[in-house]
């Protein structure tokens, strides 16, 4: 795999993390459950994480 191809997919891999991100970010707001709540948080946090790691990839690859 050649070094262009590799960076596509760590992008795709940062464009699904964000999306995910996204999403416990739009769950998080709407919940009054205080235990829901912080497992999403825990899980979104987890998501930047890996937003982190992505971007150093693709930076990697560049």
């Amino acid at each position: 795999m050649n070094t262009e191809a590799l960076r596509k997919e760590f992008q795709s891999i940062l464009n699904l993390e964000e999306r995910a991100k996204y999403f416990y970010d739009h769950y998080i707001d709407q919940l009054e459950n205080e235990k829901i709540k912080n497992q999403l948080v825990a899980i979104r946090n987890d998501e930047i994480s890996h937003i982190a790691i992505a971007k150093k990839l693709i930076e990697y690859v560049s």
